[in-house]
């Protein structure tokens, strides 16, 4: 027993206060660490919040856009519905006309030419451009070319059309087909 109070007693007064101040420096950083523990969790909630509120954000805007766009699908198919009920009513009086016995050609003619032109009317209301590219160079984007001919005229000129292309705008919906000019042997 003498050797362990020995022990005691040759502990310094200094060596006291170093534990303690020890002590007290690892419960400062024990305190800081737990602060800081904290706080990153409390930034983890406001970043997960912030990730659910952006998800759900998200999906409402993938939700409006498939609805604008089915709206304007819907929209675009009415304009063009409207309008190709103009050809409709045009082609249902011609029929009723072509019963007639005592219609005359001129009467016929007359009516397809009505026609022609109320249908070029809606291609133009519909911004559907014809195709008709007689003596143009010919151009694979806009024509299919059907079969060449022998010709005077510069080669891959186009002498002939067998069948109007159209397009829509920038969009091509039927090339034309030609006939194409090829040099003369």
């Amino acid at each position: 027993m003498k050797e362990k109070n020995k022990d005691i007693s040759e502990i310094s007064p200094e060596s006291s206060n170093e534990e303690e101040i020890s002590v007290e420096n690892n419960a400062n950083t024990t305190e800081k660490k737990l602060d800081e523990s904290l706080q990153l969790i409390e930034e983890n909630k406001k970043l997960n919040d912030q990730l659910l509120r952006s998800r759900a954000e998200l999906d409402n805007f993938q939700k409006r856009t498939i609805k604008q766009m089915q709206l304007a699908q819907l929209y675009s198919t009415e304009k063009l519905s409207s309008e190709l009920l103009v050809i409709m009513d045009s082609l249902e009086a011609a029929e009723k006309l072509s019963r007639d016995p005592n219609m005359k050609i001129e009467n016929f003619v007359e009516g397809n030419n009505l026609l022609l032109k109320t249908t070029k009317e809606v291609f133009e209301k519909l911004d559907i451009e014809e195709i008709n590219p007689i003596d143009e160079d010919f151009d694979p984007d806009y024509h299919q070319a059907m079969t060449t001919k022998d010709s005077e005229k510069p080669e891959n000129t186009i002498l002939e059309v067998m069948q109007k292309g159209y397009r829509l705008k920038t969009k091509l919906l039927r090339p034309a087909l030609v006939v194409v000019s090829k040099k003369s042997k």
